[in-house]
């Protein structure tokens, strides 16, 4: 019983002081009132948390990008990413087995991947690809249509002059759905043999 008793002592005193807090605002929380009233307004204002300023920088990066060049762009390299493959055999879209640069092998999607514009002919231009799986590079523009395969390991290449205009360049993959990431890499320094 005695236990009873200082629980029900405890929780009437409890009660007490929150009712009398509840009635009692503080002098930080009270409004000054303009007119008389027997009721005063509580205003309840939360501390404002500083902007957090991060030094956590977020990237983007982008894929499948349209670029226009001119002669001695910068930077001095270029690069393009997308996901390589398709289901389009390279020989429909490019309506031939075999170009001057290669053979025309392989599997890509019925769009281009990118679309380079060359502001001015270039006297000398690479576009090579970097992948990790086996990629093939169909590029149709002015003056022809150009396929490459196997040229550095298993990834394309095609350099030489270019003329002036748009180029549509399609990054496949040997077989047919299969997908891989990919660099799109555009130079105009013929790479030195050591």
């Amino acid at each position: 019983m005695r236990k009873f008793s200082v629980r029900s002592l405890i929780t009437l005193a409890a009660m007490t002081t929150a009712m009398l807090a509840a009635a009692t605002p503080l002098r930080s929380q009270t409004k000054p009132s303009t007119a008389p009233s027997t009721t005063q307004s509580v205003e309840i204002s939360r501390p404002v948390k500083p902007e957090s300023t991060s030094s956590k920088k977020t990237s983007v990066v982008k894929m499948f990008e349209d670029i226009s060049i001119s002669p001695n762009f910068t930077p001095k390299e270029i690069e393009l990413r997308g996901i390589s493959g398709g289901g389009v055999e390279t020989q429909k879209k490019s309506g031939r087995k075999v170009t001057e640069t290669g053979d025309c092998i392989g599997f890509i999607d019925t769009e281009p991947d990118h679309k380079i514009t060359l502001t001015k002919p270039f006297q000398y231009l690479k576009m090579q690809v970097k992948s990790s799986g086996d990629t093939i590079l169909l590029v149709r523009g002015p003056g022809g249509i150009w396929c490459s395969d196997d040229v550095s390991d298993r990834n394309p290449e095609i350099s030489g002059d270019w003329l002036e205009g748009t180029y549509e360049v399609w990054i496949g993959s040997y077989e047919e759905n299969t997908s891989f990431p990919y660099l799109l890499q555009l130079t105009e320094k013929p790479q030195s043999t050591k």
